[in-house]
């Protein structure tokens, strides 16, 4: 799936006003021009919860059909899907509903989308560099900073992510032409991108090798791009087969087969008329097989297109069960954002399972270690213990300082005379949680 990435005005211009303090993890030493080893993002990604599968599959499929007539509820329902989808760590439906946000289409503010992408940067998710790289650079919440942006990209590149081996290795590619090793470096990246199904980069790539008459490596790439969806390299390839002039413009050293041109020149054609919806072309070799294997019967179409216009919605839990799932995570399950309520009563839960269970002891001199209510427990040997009724309890804050008591005599003369009161050691038992 091609991933796209909008900064309307609107948002540059809130983001410009806001600066709030969000991940910006130390690239120092990373340089857009060093040498670059390929990495493939899924070697990072952890396994999906099926329930937040489920919801991001159900909130993609929503987006399907609310390209052409925009609804406003259609896109509050993704959000709501993708919301619940991400706070159980799914980085596809966090990356889908940052990109709302980026749109304007939903409600909401910076902060939340901000929010999003420091969890996928906590959890090693390398879109995550990727969009905050984009947020640097357009002043999205942070300083404008081109420089420092195009470091998240390296970043995101080095740790496996497409569009980051593609932007940066076009950078190095055509800014810095006639600099053949970092051109090279360019070269890698889109390589790596395209291996990962980036299509344009592999058409790109495609086009270099054919440009240096490496025609069967060029033939290679073509067909990545075509089956990561592309439309050009498929109109490559269909000019490949019915071009046999080494000086024409389409010559790839291929067969002259005009089947195999036609059938790619109709997937091109496919693959542009539905470029909005990021159609896919895995099942392309049982289409075209590579020469000199036959061709099968074909009706025309592809697999993600017979999908397509199936539109077949896919399973979602039930509305129960996304209920349960939002206040799970202390969500609103009316819309998936966060409930403040519910997250502090789960913050309160949360401290008080990690509490220490009453009827702890410690003893005067020793630091407290809960919050709460103690009780004072005098020794035997104390004159308190000859007053009736002398009870003590205070609540202390973790941390603070467990004190000794001050303890009067009994008897009025005593205190008449001016005898001190006499401080003693406690032992503090906790009572209460406070």
């Amino acid at each position: 799936m091609r991933l796209f990435f909008y900064l309307p005005l609107s948002l540059c211009l809130l983001g410009c006003q806001a600066k709030p303090e969000h991940a910006m993890p130390d690239v120092s030493a990373v340089h857009a021009k060093l040498a670059f080893t390929c990495a493939y993002e899924k070697d990072r990604l952890p396994p999906l919860n099926p329930e937040a599968e489920q919801l991001f599959r159900y909130g993609r499929w929503l987006w399907r059909g609310n390209i052409v007539t925009p609804k406003p509820a259609v896109y509050a329902d993704m959000a709501r899907y993708y919301r619940i989808a991400a706070a159980y760590g799914h980085y596809k439906a966090n990356f889908n509903l940052q990109n709302l946000y980026s749109q304007g289409v939903i409600d909401g503010d910076i902060e939340e989308m901000l929010d999003l992408n420091d969890a996928l940067i906590k959890a090693g998710i390398p879109v995550g560099y990727y969009l905050l790289g984009h947020y640097v650079e357009g002043g999205v919440g942070y300083d404008a900073n081109k420089e420092l942006a195009l470091k998240y990209f390296r970043k995101a590149a080095d740790l496996g992510n497409k569009e980051a081996q593609y932007y940066v290795g076009d950078i190095l590619e055509m800014k810095f032409i006639g600099q053949l090793a970092v051109q090279s470096i360019g070269s890698a990246m889109k390589r790596c991108a395209a291996e990962q199904g980036h299509g344009v980069a592999a058409q790109e790539v495609g086009i270099d090798l054919k440009s240096n008459k490496h025609y069967p490596e060029a033939v290679k790439y073509f067909e990545m791009g075509a089956r990561a969806g592309d439309n050009g390299s498929a109109f490559w390839l269909a000019g490949g087969y019915k071009e046999n002039d080494p000086q024409g413009m389409f010559y790839l050293a291929l067969p002259l087969d005009e089947e195999r041109s036609q059938r790619y020149d109709t997937l091109s054609t496919l693959l542009l008329n539905y470029e909005i919806f990021n159609p896919v072309l895995p099942d392309l070799a049982e289409i075209i097989p590579p020469p000199p294997a036959p061709l099968p019967p074909w009706d025309g179409k592809f697999q993600w297109l017979r999908d397509f216009e199936a539109n077949v919605p896919p399973p979602l839990p039930t509305e129960q069960r996304i209920r349960e799932l939002a206040e799970a995570k202390a969500l609103d399950p009316a819309t998936g954002r966060p409930d403040p309520k519910r997250q502090q009563a789960q913050k309160a839960q949360a401290a008080q399972a990690k509490a220490l269970p009453l009827g702890t002891t410690r003893h005067t001199g020793e630091s407290c270690p809960q919050s709460g209510i103690w009780h004072a427990q005098f020794p035997p040997h104390s004159i308190s213990n000859r007053q009736p009724g002398y009870d003590v309890q205070r609540f202390f804050a973790q941390g603070s300082l467990l004190p000794p008591l001050p303890v009067h005599y009994l008897r009025l003369l005593g205190r008449w005379l001016g005898y001190p009161a006499q401080v003693e050691p406690v032992r503090w038992i906790l009572m209460e949680y406070a």
